[in-house]
């Protein structure tokens, strides 16, 4: 090997002791090998340079300044001056280096010789108050270089996405894997912008992070200058919004659905919504019509508006303190109008609770029955009036003795529950009832001699269809019998209420794609299986499922097909599991399975947990046709115990789905329990 016409040595003679950095090196191809370097410059590098390529050790935007001039110095065969910032973890500097080209026995060398020069100081000030605010925020924070290489983010941003700091300074940010198509385009015309100048704020990007997830973030691109105005970095800053943009989505999915129940009910009945403190905080049209009121004249006020009078203070009393206990209150209630009328209207009141299980409103529905009390009145005063009017009415009548026997019956309980006059009069009412309504009504014929009492009874036709009635009933003394009354009741037809009261329940608690229950089914129900679960020593476990292809399938075939395929998700879990579990849709293409009533012993516990899982997944993999296109869909699925892992649903959810994390990591279709990820 040919020595260098400088030997170390005498380098070390001339430059060791220098304040300037100097470097001495060998031109091999493009590149620079380094050969000599002074104590000034060794701060420079992390490892050894000697013997190691520019391109090799220095960062590669660095690298590419160097070799510039260096092969222009040699191409010239002049000496040649440049100028640089280079950033660093807590600072920028700026260099200027003298390069000589030195020509020996065939080969090229190069001298060079690096000050540190004062640096704008307010430049400096601008750059570590920026630094300062940026990485200390709660946002995510990144700096990019002026030829767009990721150079540095805050703690925040590495969390969000679980990157390696190291492995990806330098890179080019575009490159980075968490920009893909087709986001790379409007990536490079905001970082262009920045590269100009330009600042701005919200603009909407995407990442795609490590489970493959398309997350969006609002952005505020925000350069750094040099005294001349030429950007050395540009700052990143992002907030994540993600759940908004899903939450619209999902909202739009469910408005048009919502919009023609809204319409169905607001034709039908009267309905309004109560805060805490007895004031009304919503109402549709029928129940603002009915009452004579504007709606802002309403919004704001008590039901005490409409108070008529009639009912004495403890009535309003009583109904409140069983509304606060959690119970649905039922009841007739007079009212009056704007305009003076008196009215009578059929309430039913059920209070709504929070996540947290706390009342937090009352929604009530009222249906008008003025016309009712109107004739129950006529009827107890003139029996032919009765008569006349019971017969032309749809209303059921019926009059009984005290032990229930019928001794009158409407042509109305002939005509609907086709039996005749005959097969009805002798007959015992009970006889008529369900099983469940039976229990009720001879409980009721205890206490019979309570005057204006109500009740909902269900009665079966002579062909067996089941129909929902909701009777008033008063008693009345018999004048020839000491001690004995009758029983008069008027009851109507609420077959399509209980329907509707039932669809609203339903609602409330089960989602409105898959039918499945949803989230407040969930935080609803558990309480009752962990306080099984306690009374037993028995285990619960808690699977958080979700889907691995939902996404790429609704990007491709559409909505349609992508709620067909949520549709079938749920059918194939559901059916996968015991009658004492259930499965819960909580977003998206999210699952969650409770599994009940398992055994306390491991062993026992995770041997059935990988039999219902397996279960899920051979259900899954059946398939089905959506569309004309075969699909079998899988999941993957996170799994954590009661009372190993967690006592609370919160934790036993936050846990599984950490679970969920770590199967989605290793491969698609698997599964983890929380013991893996600790």
């Amino acid at each position: 090997m040919i020595q260098p016409f400088l030997s170390e040595n005498q380098f070390n003679i001339i430059f060791k002791d220098s304040k300037d950095m100097v470097f001495f090196m060998k031109k091999k191809g493009e590149d620079f090998e380094y050969l000599y370097v002074n104590t000034a410059a060794r701060h420079l590098f992390e490892m050894e340079p000697n013997g190691k390529m520019v391109s090799e050790i220095m960062p590669q935007n660095l690298a590419e300044t160097i070799l510039k001039y260096y092969n222009l110095a040699v191409t010239t065969k002049e000496q040649q001056n440049f100028q640089d910032y280079d950033y660093y973890t807590n600072e920028v500097r700026k260099h200027e280096t003298t390069v000589f080209p030195i020509f020996s026995e065939g080969e090229v060398f190069i001298l060079g010789i690096a000050k540190e020069i004062a640096f704008d100081r307010d430049l400096q000030d601008k750059y570590l108050f920026m630094r300062s605010i940026f990485f200390k925020t709660f946002l995510s924070t990144v700096l990019i270089s002026s030829d767009l290489k990721f150079l540095e983010a805050n703690e925040r941003f590495i969390d969000d996405f679980g990157i390696c700091l190291a492995k990806m300074q330098g890179q080019s940010f575009l490159s980075l894997p968490l920009i893909q198509e087709p986001y790379v385009k409007e990536w490079e015309s905001y970082l262009n912008d920045a590269q100009n100048g330009d600042n701005f704020t919200s603009k909407i990007v995407k990442f795609i992070d490590k489970a493959n997830q398309t997350r969006s973030f609002t952005a505020t691109f925000s350069p750094f200058t040099s005294e001349n105005g030429d950007v050395i970095a540009i700052f990143l800053i992002l907030q994540e919004v993600t759940d908004f943009i899903e939450q619209q989505k999902e909202l739009r999915e469910t408005s048009h659905g919502l919009a023609i129940i809204k319409n169905a009910i607001n034709n039908a009945i009267e309905l309004s919504i109560i805060d805490v403190d007895r004031k009304i905080i919503d109402l549709n049209d029928r129940f603002a019509a009915r009452t004579g009121y504007a709606r802002e004249e309403l919004i704001g006020q008590t039901h005490d508006i409409l108070d008529s009078g009639y009912h004495p203070p403890e009535f309003g009393e009583n109904m409140w303190a069983k509304l606060r206990c959690g119970e649905i209150w039922q009841g007739e209630i007079c009212n009056r109008s704007k305009q003076g009328e008196t009215y009578w209207v059929d309430t039913t009141i059920i209070p709504l609770t929070n996540a947290a299980g706390e009342i937090d409103s009352y929604f009530s529905v009222n249906y008008s029955v003025s016309e009712k009390k109107r004739l129950m009145i006529e009827l107890q005063n003139n029996e032919r009036t009765f008569r006349i009017i019971t017969e032309n009415m749809n209303d059921f009548i019926v009059i009984m003795d005290m032990d229930g026997t019928i001794q009158y019956v409407s042509p109305s309980y002939i005509r609907i529950f086709q039996y005749t006059e005959d097969e009805l009069i002798g007959q015992n009412y009970a006889s008529f009832l369900t099983e469940e309504s039976e229990v009720i009504w001879r409980s009721q014929l205890k206490n019979m001699q309570c005057n204006d009492m109500t009740i909902e009874l269900a009665l079966q036709t002579k062909n067996g269809d089941i129909v929902w009635t909701e009777g008033k009933y008063q008693t009345a003394k018999e004048n020839d019998k000491e001690n004995a009354f009758q029983i008069i009741m008027v009851s109507r037809e609420i077959t399509e209420r209980k329907k509707m009261e039932n669809s609203l329940r339903f609602m409330a608690y089960h989602d409105n794609l898959t039918q499945l229950p949803n989230r407040r089914y969930l935080e609803k129900e558990f309480p009752r299986v962990l306080n099984a679960a306690q009374n037993n020593m028995r285990s619960i476990a808690v699977l958080y499922i979700d889907g691995d292809n939902f996404k790429s399938i609704n990007d491709q075939y559409g909505h349609d097909v992508g709620d067909e395929f949520i549709k079938l998700t749920g059918e194939r879990i559901a059916a996968s599991i015991r009658s004492s579990d259930f499965a819960v849709r909580v977003g998206g293409d999210e699952f969650v399975v409770i599994l009940a009533e398992l055994s306390i012993i491991e062993a026992e516990r995770k041997r059935m947990t990988q039999d219902i899982i397996a279960r899920i997944q051979h259900n899954l993999q059946l398939g089905a046709d959506i569309q004309g296109n075969h699909f079998k869909p899988t999941v993957s699925i996170g799994v954590s115990y009661y009372p190993d892992h967690a006592t609370t649903l919160e934790s036993l959810l936050e846990n599984a789905d950490k679970a969920l994390y770590k199967a989605k990591t290793v491969e698609k279709n698997g599964f983890k329990i929380y013991d893996d990820v600790q």
